[in-house]
């Protein structure tokens, strides 16, 4: 079975992890802050807290099977595009220090486990339920930790 933030095993880890992330974690790849990861991992659960009208992109991600492929099956690679709003070079959000990103990432995920119903669009995806979300979220926090060594 795929991790998924809905499991409670899994958020648990998850959470220790954030937890445990460092103003001084050695970045392995990419050019974000510990602090920085931690507001962008937070934008793809505020957007899923708040959702709002997306467009979705015109590319294969968006029908099954390579959704579920992307979402489940295959990892992610070192470097991937960022989304220009969730990027924290370019957007130039006013990121906080490490304590308060963490435990805004922290509300954040806690807000979206206990939401009753989650239904977004993403804009590579399209349009997904609680089961692609939780896994996606997952996936998308696992691979950020990974690049902190957390």
């Amino acid at each position: 079975m795929a991790s998924t933030i809905f499991n409670s095993n899994e958020e648990e880890r998850i959470a220790a992890r954030i937890a445990s992330v460092q103003p001084t974690s050695p970045r392995q790849w990419g050019t974000m802050t510990p602090q920085e990861m931690c507001w962008h991992c937070r934008q793809q659960l505020e957007f899923v807290l708040q959702p709002s009208p997306v467009k979705v992109m015109n590319t294969m991600l968006r029908f099954q099977p390579f959704k579920w492929l992307a979402i489940f099956v295959i990892p992610w690679p070192k470097g991937s595009p960022t989304a220009p709003s969730m990027d924290a070079h370019k957007s130039h959000p006013a990121v906080g220090d490490m304590l308060t990103e963490k435990q805004l990432l922290l509300h954040a995920l806690e807000a979206v486990i206990r939401k009753p119903d989650i239904r977004a669009t993403h804009p590579l995806f399209g349009s997904m339920g609680k089961n692609y979300w939780g896994r996606l979220i997952w996936k998308h926090l696992d691979h950020h930790l990974r690049q902190f060594n957390c």
